[in-house]
């Protein structure tokens, strides 16, 4: 997948928003470029967002974040990043070596090659000494293990994977000045 990025996006490395509910309540804030040419990795269902029928309504409801009060608008850049294959969703699966290989399936435009897979290792991981999240070995080993979405551990399993890639869980957070 071609894409132009603009020279901002070129140097925090291309955007991957981790949290719908965060990201839901600060789309509009985010530039539209960055909008465009990020990847949305999200730990919750997508029937959660777009329920197909009543017992997913149900079960939506449950959640503690609001996911069918969602902004239309924001339904809508959810589609549009399915088409453009730029959307996974961890659950029901919660399989972390899915989401390597959606992400392989995707072209770095830092480097003009396809993501690198997740490091899954835990002896690599067993060996890491320094985080840029607040996170340790033991919670991102099991946040892979159990197919869990803690942000941190998530943050931490992306950035080492693939250092171009700029996690994102609050965009007013990150980019404040």
């Amino acid at each position: 997948m071609e894409e132009s990025m603009t020279e901002s996006s070129r140097k925090m490395g291309r955007a991957i928003f981790i949290s719908a509910s965060y990201l839901a309540k600060e789309f509009k804030n985010v530039p539209m470029e960055v909008l465009e040419t990020s990847i949305f990795f999200f730990g919750s269902k997508r029937s959660w967002v777009f329920p197909s029928n009543s017992q997913e309504q149900q079960e939506s409801v449950r959640q503690p974040t609001k996911y069918l009060e969602m902004d239309q608008e924001f339904k809508s850049l959810i589609l549009e990043k399915e088409k453009q294959g730029l959307l996974y969703w961890l659950k029901p699966e919660q399989d972390f070596k899915k989401v390597s290989a959606f992400l392989e399936g995707i072209t770095d435009p830092m480097t003009g090659e396809n993501y690198k897979p997740l490091i899954l290792d835990d002896d690599w991981w067993k060996k890491r000494l320094s985080f840029t999240y607040r996170t340790n070995r033991m919670q991102v080993i099991a946040n892979y293990k159990m197919g869990d979405h803690d942000y941190a551990p998530v943050m931490e399993l992306l950035i080492a994977s693939n250092p171009t890639l700029h996690p994102v869980l609050s965009w007013t957070s990150d980019n404040t000045t």
